[in-house]
């Protein structure tokens, strides 16, 4: 097991503003805890970011090391301690955040990765918090319940879910699906290996297809339209709710679906 080295650390607490409880004012203070940490990723074969409460994002850097920074924020210095990020692992590298009493939802933890350009990353997720990753490489899950979630410049296939909060993926390799109940969807689908579905239940769907791109499409909305205007399709059926075709020589299905919201696919 490799064990990350402490680069810095640094607390200190501000008063952000004062707010009004039962017609009274009172003082609405944070206390936060800053520390960076940097692992060499030798050994390693790849990274997994695991969070509960506060963001994840990690991006590429041009050092050979993996630098982790790490922010708790909670409203009472004791509560800070209730909580801590565990950084270690054997195969995979595991940055995750430990949860040690019952008290430890009072506390936000955001964590930030940077990471060597080719070192994959394969996990990031959160309870309640916005995912952000961002010129990585491998195959990636990404996930939250309450946040958005973002990837940009992946190589690699991408998984994204959230319940409440939008998903964005553009310039990825391909997508191995996309979902969100609450929120709205713009993607780029450059390729799909298995069928795939994006799809929110509130919220409109964006979605640029690749002009290469060999699949079988379902698009379809219950109270809103769908444009395909941009796209070459053959055979199947359209109508202003649902809209299916062949794109290319066919292939894996690739359903599009909104319950309340528009559709517009669109040649990437």
């Amino acid at each position: 097991m490799n064990t990350p080295s402490r680069r810095s650390v640094l607390k200190h607490g501000g008063v952000l503003g004062l707010a009004a409880l039962a017609g009274c004012a009172a003082p609405s203070i944070e206390t936060r805890e800053e520390e960076t940490q940097v692992v060499q990723p030798s050994g390693y074969e790849s990274l997994e970011v695991r969070n509960v409460n506060g963001s994840v994002r990690v991006q590429p850097w041009n050092a050979d090391e993996v630098e982790v920074h790490i922010v708790k924020r909670a409203f009472f210095t004791d509560a800070l301690g209730s909580v801590q990020v565990d950084i270690g692992g054997d195969d995979t590298l595991e940055i995750t955040r430990v949860v040690r009493d019952e008290d430890s939802g009072r506390v936000v933890v955001d964590i930030e990765v940077r990471v060597p350009s080719d070192f994959p990353v394969t996990h990031a997720s959160s309870s309640n918090g916005s995912i952000d990753v961002q010129g990585t490489t491998g195959d990636l899950e990404a996930r939250t319940s309450n946040g958005s979630v973002t990837v940009r410049r992946l190589d690699g296939f991408a998984e994204l879910t959230t319940s409440n909060g939008s998903i964005t993926a553009f310039d990825v390799s391909g997508l191995d699906g996309v979902r969100t109940t609450n929120g709205s969807i713009e993607v780029d689908v450059r390729s799909i290996r298995d069928d795939t579905s994006i799809e929110t239940s509130n919220g409109s769907v964006a979605a640029a297809l690749a002009g290469d791109l060999d699949a079988e499409l379902v698009a379809q909305t219950a109270t809103g339209s769908i444009d395909t205007s941009g796209l070459s399709l053959t055979g199947g059926d359209v109508s202003r709710t649902r809209v299916t075709g062949t794109l290319g020589d066919g292939g894996p299905t690739l359903t599009v679906s909104t319950s309340n919201g528009s559709i517009e696919l669109s040649l990437l």
